[in-house]
C-alpha cells in the first residue's frame, strides 16, 4: 500500500507540474548519447529544413509559411561528459523549387564525399523546439552509427505539452514543404531513409503518399515510431496511408508501445480513437512482406513514455540494424529482438510477435506505468 500511495502522489505531482516539466519550450534539456565514451562518432554535420520563423541564430515556435534550410555541426555529450554547447545554424536558401534543388545538391555532394548515396531524414514529433529537434537528429545519427548525411525535418511545433491541438494544425501546414524536399532529394540521386516520430509519422506518410503515384523509388527504410495516426477498426487511416506509401518504399517498420502517455492523451482528444503507435498487438494486422511490427512497450523512456527512441540503447541498436537492411530473423539472432508465439502467430513460421529485448531492470517500473494510466485523465490539454 505504501508503494501504491507513493506512486499515486508521484502521479498527482507530475500532473500538476506537467505544463512546466513536460513542455520542451519551457526547459533547456540536455540530450545525451545512450552510449558511454568511445562508442559515438564525431559530432555530425546535421542538415535541416523547417517552416518556422527565424529568431536569432535559430528559429522560434511560430509558423513562417515558407521553407528555411541550413546545416550545423551538433556536438552530443555522452553519459559522463560535460554538457555540449548548443548548435549554431548556418542558413542555406531553399524556398522555391530552384533553391530547394540546390540545397538537395549540397546534401548529395556531402553524401558522395562519404561514399554514400543515401540521406537519413528525421521527421520530428509533437512538443519539440528547433534546438531539441536538431539535438535529437544528431543523437539518433550518432547512436545508430549512421555514416551518411542526416537531415532533420522540423515543423513549427509550439514545444508545449498542453498545446497539442495547435501542433496538430501546424503539422499539416508542413506537408507541402516535405513533398518538395523529397522530390528534390530524389532528383539529386539520393535515396531517403526516413525515421518519423509521433506527429512526424503522419506528416511523413502524407507526403510520401502524395507523390508515390509517380511509381518511382522514393524511400528506402521508412521507420514509424509512436505514430500518432488513427487506427480505428471501422475507419483505419493508418491502414489507408500504409497502402498508399508501401509501393514506393523498400520496407516499413512500425514501433509501438502501450506505455505511451502522450498517445493515450491523443486517443482521448480524438474521441477514444486508438493511435497506431500505442497498440502494438492491434498493429500486427498491418504486417506484410515489406511491413514489420515491433512491440517497444518495454523500452526505457522519459516521463511521458513517448520518446523511447532516444532514451533506449536497445531501440537505437535495432534502428541501426534496420537502417542497415537487417531482417527480423537476423535481429533476433543478434539478441536485439525476442520472438514470442501468440494466439495468431508462430515464430517458427515467421509470424510471431516481435518484441524489443529489454532486461527487467531497464523496463518501466510500477510508478511510471501507473502515471501513464492516470495522467491522460487529468492532464489539462487544449
Amino acid at each position: 500500500m505504501r508503494v501504491l500511495a507513493r506512486a499515486v502522489l508521484f502521479a498527482a505531482g507530475a500532473v500538476l507540474l506537467s505544463g512546466c516539466t513536460l513542455s520542451a519550450a519551457l526547459r533547456h534539456d540536455e540530450i545525451r548519447s545512450v552510449w558511454g565514451p568511445g562508442r559515438a562518432l564525431p559530432p555530425p554535420l546535421v542538415y535541416f529544413a523547417t517552416d518556422r520563423v527565424p529568431r536569432g541564430a535559430g528559429f522560434a515556435e511560430a509558423w513562417s509559411g515558407i521553407a528555411h534550410c541550413g546545416r550545423t555541426t551538433v556536438p552530443v555529450a555522452n553519459a559522463v561528459s560535460p554538457p555540449a554547447p548548443d548548435p549554431v545554424a548556418e542558413p542555406i536558401a531553399c524556398d522555391g523549387p530552384p533553391a530547394m534543388a540546390a540545397f538537395a545538391g549540397q546534401l548529395a555532394a556531402s553524401a558522395r564525399a562519404r561514399g554514400c548515396n543515401k540521406v537519413m531524414l528525421i521527421a520530428q514529433g509533437f512538443n519539440l523546439t528547433f534546438r531539441i529537434a536538431l539535438l535529437h537528429g544528431a543523437q539518433v545519427s550518432m547512436d545508430a552509427q549512421w555514416r551518411c548525411p542526416v537531415l532533420v525535418f522540423d515543423w513549427s511545433s509550439e514545444g508545449r505539452f498542453n498545446r497539442y491541438a495547435a501542433d496538430v494544425e501546424r503539422s499539416g501546414y508542413s506537408v507541402p514543404i516535405l513533398i518538395g524536399l523529397l522530390q528534390a532529394l530524389r532528383a539529386a540521386g539520393l535515396e531517403t531513409d526516413m525515421v518519423a516520430h509521433s506527429m512526424g509519422a503522419r506528416i511523413a506518410m502524407a507526403a510520401v503518399g502524395s507523390i508515390c503515384s509517380e511509381a518511382k523509388p522514393l524511400v528506402g527504410e521508412m521507420i514509424l515510431i509512436a505514430a500518432d495516426v488513427s487506427a480505428e477498426p471501422e475507419n483505419d487511416d493508418f491502414s489507408q496511408m500504409l497502402k498508399r506509401d508501401a509501393p514506393c518504399t523498400r520496407r516499413v517498420t512500425i514501433y509501438a508501445s502501450d506505455n505511451d502517455l502522450a498517445l493515450m492523451a491523443s486517443r482521448s482528444l480524438h474521441g477514444g480513437v486508438s493511435r497506431a503507435g500505442q497498440v502494438p498487438l492491434a498493429d500486427l494486422q498491418y504486417r506484410g512482406s515489406a511491413i514489420d511490427v515491433i512491440d517497444a512497450s518495454l523500452a526505457p523512456s522519459d516521463l511521458s513514455g513517448h520518446a523511447y527512441f532516444i532514451f533506449s540503447y536497445e531501440m537505437l541498436t535495432d534502428i541501426m540494424w534496420t537502417l542497415n537492411g537487417a531482417g527480423l530473423a537476423q535481429r533476433v539472432a543478434n539478441g536485439d529482438l525476442v520472438c514470442a508465439d501468440w494466439s495468431g502467430g508462430n515464430c517458427a513460421s515467421g509470424s510471431g510477435r516481435y518484441i524489443l529485448k529489454v532486461t527487467p531492470d531497464r523496463r518501466p517500473d510500477f510508478g511510471r506505468r501507473l502515471l501513464r494510466q492516470v495522467a491522460p485523465i487529468l492532464l489539462p490539454l487544449q
